[in-house]
């Protein structure tokens, strides 16, 4: 259950962390979970002379690139390392088949604000534009088109479809691209 942020670019789990969620009593109805880099065979840390580092300036030479979010909400912020890890999506066929896509994310160590209020109890999907958020990799990559479309029902249960125009009857809201922020 993570948070969907298209005002922000970053998709952060929360791993390696104490205190970073809330208690299980307090989170609605999902509980809390973790990623933990060292219990994938697949995740590599991001070094800090990547394109994708924001942050070098505050790298050490044997250092993960650092992240560090903040989000407009009082107080609230997540920071952690960098991590390339693959992401299983599928395709919505009659006859759907599996696609591994090496995708960058946050491994957030620390969360404050109204992330430990249950905001985001298992992360944060950032769907912005800039080159680090999912649907930008999916398409640097060739995966899907620089698109995406999310539908939610009535109960809150929703999908999200990358590379995707929607169905002709769901309605289009245009992302505002401000530079200054």
């Amino acid at each position: 259950m993570v948070a969907l942020d298209t005002g922000s670019d970053l998709f952060w789990l929360p791993c390696q962390c104490d205190g970073c969620t809330p208690p299980p009593s307090s989170a609605a109805s999902a509980p809390a979970s973790f990623y933990i880099p060292s219990l994938s065979s697949t995740s590599q840390s991001v070094p800090c002379n990547s394109d994708f580092c924001g942050l070098r300036k505050e790298c050490s030479t044997t250092s993960s690139c650092p992240y560090k979010m903040v989000y407009v909400s009082a107080d609230t912020s997540s920071s952690g390392f960098l991590v390339e890890d693959v992401l299983y999506l599928s395709t919505e066929d009659t006859h759907p088949q599996f696609l591994k896509a090496q995708i960058m994310f946050g491994c957030g160590e620390v969360q404050t604000g109204s992330f430990l209020d249950a905001a985001a109890p298992n992360g944060l999907f950032g769907l912005g534009v800039d080159m680090i958020s999912v649907p930008s990799i999916l398409a640097q990559k060739g995966l899907t088109s620089n698109s995406f479309s999310m539908c939610f029902g009535r109960d809150g249960i929703g999908r999200i479809s990358f590379g995707d125009q929607g169905s002709s009857d769901q309605e289009e809201t245009p992302l505002d691209i401000n530079q200054k922020q």
